[in-house]
Protein backbone atom coordinates (compact mmCIF):
# COMPACT_ATOMS: atom_id res chain seq x y z
CA UNK A 1 0.00 0.00 0.00
CA UNK A 2 2.74 2.40 0.95
CA UNK A 3 4.50 1.35 -2.36
CA UNK A 4 1.44 2.86 -4.14
CA UNK A 5 1.10 5.51 -2.26
CA UNK A 6 4.75 7.01 -3.42
CA UNK A 7 4.17 5.96 -6.88
CA UNK A 8 1.26 7.69 -7.01
CA UNK A 9 2.22 10.97 -5.43
CA UNK A 10 5.53 10.77 -8.24
CA UNK A 11 3.43 10.56 -10.95
CA UNK A 12 1.35 13.81 -9.51
CA UNK A 13 4.97 15.33 -9.08
CA UNK A 14 6.07 14.73 -12.65
CA UNK A 15 3.06 15.59 -14.33
CA UNK A 16 2.70 19.44 -12.60
CA UNK A 17 6.24 20.04 -13.48
CA UNK A 18 5.52 18.48 -17.16
CA UNK A 19 2.29 20.96 -16.95
CA UNK A 20 4.38 24.20 -15.94
CA UNK A 21 7.31 23.42 -18.29
CA UNK A 22 7.31 25.65 -20.99
CA UNK A 23 6.58 23.48 -24.16
CA UNK A 24 7.80 26.35 -27.21
CA UNK A 25 7.41 23.73 -29.87
CA UNK A 26 3.70 23.55 -29.05
CA UNK A 27 2.66 26.98 -27.28
CA UNK A 28 4.92 29.08 -29.02
CA UNK A 29 3.97 32.13 -30.01
CA UNK A 30 0.53 32.15 -28.01
CA UNK A 31 0.43 36.30 -27.78
CA UNK A 32 1.58 38.91 -29.41
CA UNK A 33 5.56 39.71 -30.03
CA UNK A 34 7.28 42.92 -30.07
CA UNK A 35 9.45 43.70 -32.61
CA UNK A 36 12.06 46.80 -31.89
CA UNK A 37 13.79 48.29 -34.99
CA UNK A 38 16.69 50.75 -34.79
CA UNK A 39 15.83 53.90 -36.23
CA UNK A 40 13.10 56.51 -37.04
CA UNK A 41 9.89 55.77 -38.67
CA UNK A 42 10.04 56.25 -42.51
CA UNK A 43 12.74 55.15 -44.87
CA UNK A 44 13.06 52.81 -47.32
CA UNK A 45 14.11 50.12 -44.77
CA UNK A 46 11.80 50.81 -42.27
CA UNK A 47 9.20 50.22 -44.79
CA UNK A 48 10.60 46.74 -45.88
CA UNK A 49 10.64 45.48 -42.77
CA UNK A 50 6.50 46.41 -41.95
CA UNK A 51 6.07 44.54 -44.78
CA UNK A 52 8.35 41.59 -43.84
CA UNK A 53 7.00 41.40 -40.17
CA UNK A 54 3.68 41.79 -41.34
CA UNK A 55 3.51 38.83 -43.51
CA UNK A 56 5.45 36.98 -40.46
CA UNK A 57 2.98 37.70 -38.29
CA UNK A 58 0.34 35.98 -41.00
CA UNK A 59 2.58 32.75 -40.41
CA UNK A 60 3.00 33.09 -36.44
CA UNK A 61 -0.95 33.80 -36.22
CA UNK A 62 0.02 36.58 -33.64
CA UNK A 63 0.40 40.35 -33.80
CA UNK A 64 3.90 41.71 -33.65
CA UNK A 65 3.73 44.87 -32.92
CA UNK A 66 6.59 46.99 -34.46
CA UNK A 67 8.16 49.75 -32.00
CA UNK A 68 10.98 52.24 -33.57
CA UNK A 69 13.24 53.03 -31.12
CA UNK A 70 15.89 55.40 -32.91
CA UNK A 71 18.94 56.39 -30.75
CA UNK A 72 22.89 55.98 -30.57
CA UNK A 73 23.51 54.43 -34.23
CA UNK A 74 21.30 51.27 -33.25
CA UNK A 75 22.67 50.61 -29.80
CA UNK A 76 19.38 51.71 -27.99
CA UNK A 77 17.59 48.95 -29.52
CA UNK A 78 20.18 46.92 -29.27
CA UNK A 79 20.18 47.16 -25.73
CA UNK A 80 16.43 46.77 -25.26
CA UNK A 81 16.77 43.18 -26.99
CA UNK A 82 19.64 42.14 -25.08
CA UNK A 83 18.11 42.78 -21.73
CA UNK A 84 14.64 41.56 -22.56
CA UNK A 85 13.54 37.86 -21.49
CA UNK A 86 14.79 35.53 -23.77
CA UNK A 87 11.37 34.13 -24.24
CA UNK A 88 10.72 35.16 -28.21
CA UNK A 89 8.73 37.71 -27.35
CA UNK A 90 10.63 40.71 -27.87
CA UNK A 91 13.00 40.50 -31.12
CA UNK A 92 15.05 43.08 -32.35
CA UNK A 93 16.00 44.17 -36.11
CA UNK A 94 19.51 44.71 -36.93
CA UNK A 95 21.90 46.19 -39.81
CA UNK A 96 25.57 45.35 -40.11
CA UNK A 97 26.49 48.89 -38.99
CA UNK A 98 25.72 48.14 -35.46
CA UNK A 99 26.84 44.37 -35.08
CA UNK A 100 30.25 45.02 -37.43
CA UNK A 101 30.95 48.73 -37.89
CA UNK A 102 30.41 50.28 -34.63
CA UNK A 103 31.88 47.50 -32.74
CA UNK A 104 34.98 47.86 -35.01
CA UNK A 105 35.16 51.43 -34.48
CA UNK A 106 34.85 51.21 -30.44
CA UNK A 107 36.23 47.82 -29.50
CA UNK A 108 36.44 48.86 -26.20
CA UNK A 109 33.07 49.92 -25.24
CA UNK A 110 30.58 48.45 -27.79
CA UNK A 111 32.52 44.97 -28.73
CA UNK A 112 29.71 42.04 -29.46
CA UNK A 113 30.24 38.67 -30.36
CA UNK A 114 27.16 37.21 -32.27
CA UNK A 115 26.00 33.88 -30.04
CA UNK A 116 27.95 34.88 -27.10
CA UNK A 117 25.96 38.78 -26.33
CA UNK A 118 22.60 38.05 -28.78
CA UNK A 119 21.45 35.34 -31.40
CA UNK A 120 21.21 36.49 -34.79
CA UNK A 121 18.38 34.34 -35.81
CA UNK A 122 18.89 35.30 -39.72
CA UNK A 123 20.20 37.68 -42.13
CA UNK A 124 17.06 38.56 -44.74
CA UNK A 125 17.90 41.17 -46.77
CA UNK A 126 20.59 43.94 -48.54
CA UNK A 127 20.80 46.86 -50.62
CA UNK A 128 23.93 48.40 -52.08
CA UNK A 129 24.83 52.13 -51.05
CA UNK A 130 24.36 54.43 -54.11
CA UNK A 131 27.13 57.23 -54.37
CA UNK A 132 25.37 60.49 -55.97
CA UNK A 133 26.95 64.06 -56.20
CA UNK A 134 25.50 67.06 -55.91
CA UNK A 135 23.98 68.93 -59.32
CA UNK A 136 27.26 71.26 -58.18
CA UNK A 137 29.96 68.94 -57.76
CA UNK A 138 32.95 69.73 -60.81
CA UNK A 139 32.52 65.42 -61.20
CA UNK A 140 30.12 63.46 -63.54
CA UNK A 141 31.42 59.81 -62.84
CA UNK A 142 33.86 57.75 -60.49
CA UNK A 143 37.01 58.61 -62.39
CA UNK A 144 36.15 62.15 -62.30
CA UNK A 145 35.50 61.76 -58.71
CA UNK A 146 38.85 60.63 -57.97
CA UNK A 147 40.82 62.66 -60.20
CA UNK A 148 38.82 65.20 -58.60
CA UNK A 149 40.08 64.51 -55.09
CA UNK A 150 43.82 64.11 -56.21
CA UNK A 151 43.97 66.98 -57.62
CA UNK A 152 42.39 68.52 -54.75
CA UNK A 153 43.40 67.11 -50.81
CA UNK A 154 41.41 67.70 -48.64
CA UNK A 155 38.49 69.30 -50.08
CA UNK A 156 36.06 66.36 -51.27
CA UNK A 157 33.24 66.22 -48.73
CA UNK A 158 30.64 63.10 -49.00
CA UNK A 159 28.05 62.71 -46.31
CA UNK A 160 26.75 60.10 -44.60
CA UNK A 161 24.00 58.79 -42.42
CA UNK A 162 26.11 59.12 -39.23
CA UNK A 163 29.30 57.65 -37.89
CA UNK A 164 29.68 54.53 -37.37
CA UNK A 165 26.75 53.76 -40.01
CA UNK A 166 26.60 51.29 -43.31
CA UNK A 167 27.69 54.80 -45.72
CA UNK A 168 30.30 55.35 -43.01
CA UNK A 169 32.11 52.50 -44.05
CA UNK A 170 31.22 52.61 -47.54
CA UNK A 171 32.68 55.68 -47.44
CA UNK A 172 35.95 54.70 -45.88
CA UNK A 173 36.63 51.56 -47.54
CA UNK A 174 35.91 54.08 -50.66
CA UNK A 175 38.65 56.16 -50.13
CA UNK A 176 41.15 53.03 -49.47
CA UNK A 177 40.63 51.24 -52.77
CA UNK A 178 40.87 54.77 -54.75
CA UNK A 179 43.91 55.76 -52.27
CA UNK A 180 42.32 59.14 -51.87
CA UNK A 181 41.97 61.69 -49.06
CA UNK A 182 38.11 62.12 -48.22
CA UNK A 183 36.75 65.02 -45.77
CA UNK A 184 33.75 62.82 -44.23
CA UNK A 185 30.66 64.90 -42.96
CA UNK A 186 28.38 62.48 -40.95
CA UNK A 187 24.60 63.71 -40.38
CA UNK A 188 22.07 62.45 -38.25
CA UNK A 189 20.27 59.78 -40.61
CA UNK A 190 20.57 59.72 -44.28
CA UNK A 191 17.33 62.27 -44.30
CA UNK A 192 19.61 65.21 -43.55
CA UNK A 193 22.33 64.04 -45.51
CA UNK A 194 20.39 63.87 -48.78
CA UNK A 195 19.11 67.69 -47.75
CA UNK A 196 22.46 68.41 -47.81
CA UNK A 197 23.49 67.50 -51.30
CA UNK A 198 20.80 69.08 -52.83
CA UNK A 199 21.37 72.21 -50.87
CA UNK A 200 25.19 71.68 -52.49
CA UNK A 201 26.91 72.31 -49.10
CA UNK A 202 28.64 68.83 -49.88
CA UNK A 203 30.06 67.20 -53.08
CA UNK A 204 28.55 63.94 -52.82
CA UNK A 205 26.70 61.24 -50.43
CA UNK A 206 26.89 57.28 -49.47
CA UNK A 207 23.08 56.92 -49.48
CA UNK A 208 20.39 53.98 -50.55
CA UNK A 209 18.23 53.07 -53.44
CA UNK A 210 15.41 55.87 -52.54
CA UNK A 211 17.91 58.72 -54.31
CA UNK A 212 17.04 57.50 -57.59
CA UNK A 213 14.07 59.66 -57.64
CA UNK A 214 16.35 62.50 -57.18
CA UNK A 215 18.92 61.56 -59.72
CA UNK A 216 16.26 60.95 -61.98
CA UNK A 217 15.18 65.06 -61.71
CA UNK A 218 18.70 65.95 -62.25
CA UNK A 219 18.93 67.15 -58.74
CA UNK A 220 21.91 65.08 -57.84
CA UNK A 221 24.18 63.23 -60.50
CA UNK A 222 24.63 59.03 -59.91
CA UNK A 223 27.86 57.97 -60.01
CA UNK A 224 27.64 54.72 -58.70
CA UNK A 225 26.81 51.53 -56.60
CA UNK A 226 28.47 49.98 -54.14
CA UNK A 227 27.22 46.00 -54.32
CA UNK A 228 28.66 43.25 -56.74
CA UNK A 229 26.44 43.85 -59.40
CA UNK A 230 24.65 46.37 -60.60
CA UNK A 231 21.20 47.89 -59.06
CA UNK A 232 18.28 46.38 -60.68
CA UNK A 233 16.56 49.89 -60.20
CA UNK A 234 19.13 52.08 -61.16
CA UNK A 235 21.18 50.01 -63.84
CA UNK A 236 22.80 52.81 -65.83
CA UNK A 237 24.84 53.22 -62.82
CA UNK A 238 28.16 50.91 -62.64
CA UNK A 239 29.35 49.07 -59.62
CA UNK A 240 32.63 50.50 -58.01
CA UNK A 241 34.60 47.61 -59.15
CA UNK A 242 33.99 48.50 -63.01
CA UNK A 243 34.62 52.10 -62.21
CA UNK A 244 38.19 50.42 -61.48
CA UNK A 245 38.31 49.52 -57.86
CA UNK A 246 38.80 46.23 -57.36
CA UNK A 247 37.24 45.06 -53.97
CA UNK A 248 35.33 47.79 -53.51
CA UNK A 249 32.26 46.09 -52.72
CA UNK A 250 29.89 46.76 -49.47
CA UNK A 251 25.90 46.13 -48.65
CA UNK A 252 23.65 47.16 -46.29
CA UNK A 253 21.99 43.74 -44.74
CA UNK A 254 19.29 43.57 -41.84
CA UNK A 255 17.90 40.79 -40.35
CA UNK A 256 16.35 39.56 -36.84
CA UNK A 257 17.75 39.08 -33.55
CA UNK A 258 17.03 38.28 -29.98
CA UNK A 259 18.27 37.25 -27.02
CA UNK A 260 20.89 35.08 -25.53
CA UNK A 261 19.04 32.45 -23.94
CA UNK A 262 15.90 31.95 -26.44
CA UNK A 263 15.13 28.52 -26.68
CA UNK A 264 16.53 26.61 -30.14
CA UNK A 265 12.75 25.81 -30.84
CA UNK A 266 11.48 29.37 -30.59
CA UNK A 267 14.38 30.70 -32.81
CA UNK A 268 13.86 27.92 -35.16
CA UNK A 269 9.85 29.56 -35.48
CA UNK A 270 10.89 32.94 -35.85
CA UNK A 271 13.47 31.90 -38.81
CA UNK A 272 10.63 29.39 -39.88
CA UNK A 273 8.17 32.56 -40.16
CA UNK A 274 10.44 35.19 -42.02
CA UNK A 275 11.80 32.28 -44.43
CA UNK A 276 8.60 31.98 -45.57
CA UNK A 277 7.67 35.76 -45.95
CA UNK A 278 11.25 36.30 -48.03
CA UNK A 279 9.44 33.62 -49.77
CA UNK A 280 6.46 35.00 -51.11
CA UNK A 281 6.49 36.05 -54.20
CA UNK A 282 4.41 39.26 -54.14
CA UNK A 283 6.75 40.40 -50.92
CA UNK A 284 10.13 39.51 -52.75
CA UNK A 285 8.46 41.93 -55.88
CA UNK A 286 7.79 44.70 -52.91
CA UNK A 287 11.42 44.40 -51.79
CA UNK A 288 12.82 44.42 -54.96
CA UNK A 289 11.29 47.40 -56.15
CA UNK A 290 12.83 49.43 -53.55
CA UNK A 291 16.21 48.52 -53.94
CA UNK A 292 16.41 45.28 -51.64
CA UNK A 293 17.03 41.69 -52.42
CA UNK A 294 17.28 38.42 -50.68
CA UNK A 295 20.44 37.74 -48.31
CA UNK A 296 20.76 33.71 -48.87
CA UNK A 297 24.15 33.54 -47.17
CA UNK A 298 22.72 34.28 -43.67
CA UNK A 299 19.42 32.58 -43.90
CA UNK A 300 19.84 30.39 -40.88
CA UNK A 301 21.25 30.98 -37.28
CA UNK A 302 24.36 29.31 -37.64
CA UNK A 303 25.15 31.40 -40.83
CA UNK A 304 23.91 34.81 -40.02
CA UNK A 305 27.31 34.01 -36.69
CA UNK A 306 29.66 33.03 -39.39
CA UNK A 307 28.76 36.22 -41.71
CA UNK A 308 29.20 38.58 -39.09
CA UNK A 309 32.14 36.99 -37.92
CA UNK A 310 33.33 36.91 -41.29
CA UNK A 311 32.69 40.38 -41.63
CA UNK A 312 34.33 41.58 -38.44
CA UNK A 313 37.91 40.11 -40.05
CA UNK A 314 36.99 41.85 -43.89
CA UNK A 315 36.60 45.19 -42.61
CA UNK A 316 38.45 45.18 -39.54
CA UNK A 317 41.58 46.27 -41.65
CA UNK A 318 39.53 49.33 -43.57
CA UNK A 319 38.46 50.84 -40.25
CA UNK A 320 42.22 50.72 -38.97
CA UNK A 321 43.15 52.00 -41.70
CA UNK A 322 40.71 54.85 -42.11
CA UNK A 323 41.02 55.70 -38.64
CA UNK A 324 37.44 55.92 -38.31
CA UNK A 325 35.93 57.05 -35.54
CA UNK A 326 32.41 58.34 -33.95
CA UNK A 327 32.93 61.86 -34.66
Amino acid sequence: MRLKQLISAGCIVFLNIWAITPSYSQAYPNRPIKMIYPFAAGSGADTAWRLLTQEASKILDQPIVFINQSGANGRLALDTVRRSEPNGYTLGIFTNGMLVVSPLIDPKNLSIEPGKDYIPIMVAIETPLVIAASSKAPFNHIAGMISYAKANPGKLTIGSAGSGSGSHLGIAMFGNKAEIDIVHVPYKGSAPALAALLAGNIDAVFSDVGIKSYIELGKAKGIAVSGIQRSTEIPNLPTLVEGGLTGATYTTWMGVMAPVGTPPMVVQEINKAFASALANPEVRAKLQSSGWSIKSDGASSNQAVQLIKSNLDLYRPIVESARMTFD
